[in-house]
């Protein structure tokens, strides 16, 4: 049967194999001539599951500025061999300056094309899917294209970009929060459907918006998997695999100090840390002794098997005041590949943000929200291994559960559906 013509709009292109796969794992089964995205980065695309790509370049947008003439989107074809293209102003550290610096190009520069509405008609969607950004560029993008096209569009939100809680307490992060506000309100009051990531969030959505909102999270393929209990290391040996920013490389370094108190007489514990992102000095340090040790990045397919070799897989957020709220709303990618992993969950994080909130409501993982509760939550662990063999059961039908691959599909499939129907 014929799918819908979906279009989605977003920021980066589709990679396989990348960690940026959420999109893709939500449409990887929707039939690539169904479907097509508009996004506005200099990268090429390089995926199976879609032939149809629109994109906005920024460094073309920003030379629109003085040269009105420049042609700033073009349909663009997957590449395998993708090349990244970065203008220096965007490749440097976030601060709200050079997100205000981007605003401002957007706001001046030339992306309401013809070339643009050229796309729009020849793919002629029945229905819209927009990601939310904490851009206001995104917003105006995204609302320009719903206003074109008069098309039923749903919106997805997969973290805090509409309250003050997650923003960093400076006047102009108060400013452009309240910028973004403006354009994301009509976004989604006029969305036919609000999908979100998480159980929290939906909560605060379907008060705030006064709609029932649909939660759709990365989906888990379950096939031929079963959960199989694999007896611990001695020292019981812990992973994390990610960043370290926003707090979570101070989290760890907690982590780190309660395993000196733990390791005291003896290894009982060790952490291995395989990160992307380039520790300080003070991180290096700390991050390297008490039984932690940093090993820097791994591909996808080497963090699958450190991940498999695990006992325990390590999930952390910020605790300070200044970050604890940054992932207020989010429920990263990495949760469900620790479920389908089927190890111990050990998640760190200020108590009430939605992904401990989640891992509490479903009993799916050991929690602490404090110094205090890290090194008693891991204390247990050491003293009854038994948990080990309970949560990591625990998590894997968590996961089989609520966010099994076809179930997800399904969830997309009949919203979509009846956006175009209504």
């Amino acid at each position: 049967m014929k799918r819908p013509k979906v279009l989605v709009v977003g920021i980066n292109p589709w990679i396989d194999n990348t960690g940026i796969n959420t999109l893709i794992n939500f449409f990887s089964n929707w039939g690539k001539n169904s479907l097509a995205l508009v996004y506005t980065r200099d990268t090429l695309p390089d995926t199976v599951i879609c032939n149809q790509f629109f994109q906005i370049s920024e460094n073309k947008l920003m030379q629109s500025i003085l040269h009105r003439k420049v042609k700033t989107g073009s349909i663009v074809y997957n590449s395998n061999q993708t090349r990244s293209v970065q203008n220096n102003l965007y490749a440097r550290k976030h601060t709200e300056l050079l997100s205000f610096a981007r605003e401002l190009v957007w706001s001046i520069g030339k992306w309401k094309t013809q070339e643009l509405r050229d796309f729009l008609d020849d793919f002629c969607p029945d229905v819209l899917f927009f990601p939310v950004y904490s851009t206001v560029y995104m917003n105006r993008l995204q609302n320009y294209i719903a206003e074109y096209t008069k098309k039923p569009y749903i919106v997805y939100s997969s973290d805090d970009n509409y309250s003050y809680l997650s923003i960093e307490r400076t006047p102009l992060s108060y400013v452009h929060r309240f910028w973004i506000r403006k354009h994301e309100k009509k976004l989604l009051t006029d969305a036919k459907t609000i999908m979100v990531i998480s159980p929290k969030q939906k909560e605060e959505y379907d008060a705030l918006f006064k709609k029932q909102c649909i939660v759709l999270t990365k989906g888990i393929d379950y096939t031929g998997v079963s959960y199989e209990y694999t007896a611990p290391h001695t020292p019981i040996k812990m992973v994390y695999t990610g960043k370290l920013i926003i707090g979570r490389g101070a989290t760890l370094q907690v982590i780190s100090s309660a395993m000196q108190r733990i390791n005291a007489d003896g290894v009982k514990i060790e952490l291995d840390i395989y990160t992307t992102d380039k520790p300080t000095d003070s991180q290096m340090d700390a991050l390297n002794r008490n039984g932690c040790q940093i090993k820097g990045g791994i591909s996808l397919e080497e963090v699958r098997k450190v991940q498999n070799e695990a006992d325990v897989l390590v999930f952390v957020e910020g605790l300070d005041k200044a970050n604890r709220y940054k992932a207020r709303l989010s429920f990263s990618t990495k949760i469900t590949d620790y479920l389908k992993a089927g190890k111990c969950i050990f998640a760190v994080g200020a108590e009430g943000i939605a992904p401990i909130d989640y891992f509490n409501r479903y009993d799916a993982a050991i929690t602490a929200s404090s110094e205090a509760e890290i090194e008693k939550k891991l204390t247990e662990l050491v003293e009854n291994p038994g948990l080990l063999e309970q949560y990591g059961k625990k998590a894997f039908l968590c996961g089989q559960e609520h966010h099994d691959k076809a179930a997800q599909d399904q969830i997309l499939t009949r919203t979509i559906y009846e956006a175009i129907k209504e």
